[in-house]
């Protein structure tokens, strides 16, 4: 459910059809890599809409659950998600609490690293399902927040090489 109201919260997206083209490729890459070394790894999310930002960013400050934030970005233009350029990755079947437990993310982020992507885990606050393209600051700027709405998401792309 949605903040405040009865509709259902949107799901996560997983098309990778809407990542930054060379994101995308390494993804793709990445998650045949950690296949190839027993890691049954997926993407939970790609791109993230507004409506479902806000909802994660509701989460631990309000009544809806956890108790403690899933975000700091309380607009998708904070996050690489509301760019195409991040993804959260987790364990297909046991999502956020696979066998080895943070060891299982740190495996699947070394093989994500491998494939030009930075990792959440590596933040001050780790965030360990979350991948990012590898030419991306931690967190989008205000360059990028103009760019997106002057000349569109594909201006950003180009503007960190994953077109």
């Amino acid at each position: 459910m949605s903040a405040g109201d009865s509709t259902p919260a949107p799901a996560p997206n997983r098309d990778l059809s809407l990542l930054a083209p060379k994101f995308r490729l390494a993804v793709e890459s990445a998650l045949a890599d950690c296949k190839a070394a027993g890691y049954n790894a997926m993407v939970y999310e790609g791109y993230r809409s507004q409506v479902l930002q806000a909802i994660y960013y509701a989460r631990g400050r309000t009544v809806i659950p956890p108790k403690s934030p899933v975000t700091n970005a309380f607009s998708n233009l904070f996050s690489w998600h509301g760019y195409g350029l991040a993804v959260d990755v987790v364990d297909a079947e046991k999502l956020w609490a696979p066998d080895g437990g943070e060891a299982w993310f740190k495996a699947v982020a070394d093989i994500f690293k491998s494939n030009s992507c930075k990792w959440g885990g590596d933040w001050t606050q780790p965030d360990t399902p979350h991948m990012q393209w590898g030419l991306c600051k931690p967190s989008p700027s205000d360059k990028a927040r103009a760019l997106l709405a002057n000349q569109g998401v594909a201006a950003v792309w180009a503007a960190v090489a994953a077109s």
